[in-house]
C-alpha cells in the first residue's frame, strides 16, 4: 500500500497575502533555511510563531497544499501518483520500506534512504530535500546519512492519533482542531480511514481560522523556526 506524508497533511496554514501582518524575520529565514537545516543535521518539528501559518504532515492526497512522504519501494507501481504530487505539492523520502531505522547497520541506512531518493527522481525528475524517519526515530547513524543526502529530517508537534487503537473520525478532529496554531506540523496517515474521514472537519477549521495549508517548504521559507523552536525544542519534540 502506499505510504505518503501531508506534513503534513504538511496542512501548513497561512493568512492570504493581502492579509499578512508579519514577515518572516531575516536572521530566522537564513537559519533555517532548508540547506541549512540539512547541514546542520538539525530536525525540523514546527515553523515559527510570527505568522498564520500550520504545517500538517498526512499520507494522503487532499485539496489543500501538503507533503507527501513517499516509502520508496511503492512509489514504482504509481509513478505518475508521484509525478502529480510533485507537481502540485512536495514530496520527501520516507524510507525504501517503512524500516525501523535504530539497529540498522550503516550500509543498510544508507541504502534506505539513498534508494528512494533514486526512485522519485526517475518517477519525478525532482530530488527530495525532505526525510520523515518511520515512526518518528532515528539513530545516529541515519541522521549521519541524511545529512550527507543534504535531506532535512521532518518530524511533528501534533500527532493526530490516527494510528492509535480504536480511532475514529471524532478523535481525531478532536485531537488536531484545538492545536491548529501557526507554525504547526499535524502527523496524519492517508491508509487510516479515520484520518480520512476527519480530514474535511479539520480543513473547515482551518479555514475558519483565517489559515490556509501550505507545503513543510512554504512553511519554512514564509514562517521559519527561530533559534527558540529549533535549539529548545522539549525531549517529545512538541513546540
Amino acid at each position: 500500500m502506499r505510504r505518503a506524508v501531508l506534513a503534513g497533511l504538511a496542512l501548513a496554514l497561512a493568512l492570504p497575502v493581502a492579509a499578512r501582518t508579519t514577515v518572516p524575520l531575516g536572521d530566522d529565514a537564513r537559519r533555517s533555511s532548508l540547506p541549512t537545516l540539512a547541514a546542520r543535521g538539525l530536525a525540523l518539528y514546527c515553523g515559527g510563531t510570527h505568522g498564520r501559518y500550520v504545517a500538517l504532515a498526512i499520507l494522503r492526497r487532499a485539496g489543500a497544499r501538503a507533503t507527501f512522504f513517499l516509502v520508496g519501494n511503492r512509489v514504482r507501481y504509481w509513478p505518475g501518483l508521484a509525478r502529480a504530487e510533485i507537481e502540485r505539492y512536495a514530496v520527501g523520502n520516507h524510507t525504501w520500506d517503512h524500516a525501523r531505522l535504530p539497529g540498522l547497520g550503516k550500509r543498510r541506512t544508507y541504502r534506505e534512504l539513498a534508494t528512494t531518493q533514486s526512485a522519485i527522481v526517475r518517477a519525478t525528475g525532482v530530488r527530495p530535500l525532505l526525510f520523515r524517519p518511520p515512526y518518528e526515530v532515528m539513530s545516529a547513524a541515519s541522521a549521519r546519512v541524511a545529512r550527507a543526502l543534504g535531506l532535512t529530517v521532518v518530524l511533528w508537534s501534533v500527532d493526530s492519533g490516527d494510528s492509535l487503537p480504536g480511532a475514529t473520525a471524532d478523535s481525531v478532529a478532536r485531537t488536531v482542531i484545538p492545536r491548529l496554531r501557526p507554525g504547526a506540523i499535524v502527523l496524519m496517515h492517508d491508509i487510516h480511514p479515520a484520518a480520512v474521514a476527519a480530514l474535511p472537519r479539520i480543513l473547515r477549521a482551518v479555514r475558519r481560522r483565517g489559515l490556509r495549508a501550505v507545503t513543510v517548504p512554504e512553511l519554512v521559507a514564509l514562517d521559519p523556526p527561530g533559534r527558540a523552536q529549533l535549539f529548545a525544542l522539549r525531549p517529545s519534540g512538541r513546540c
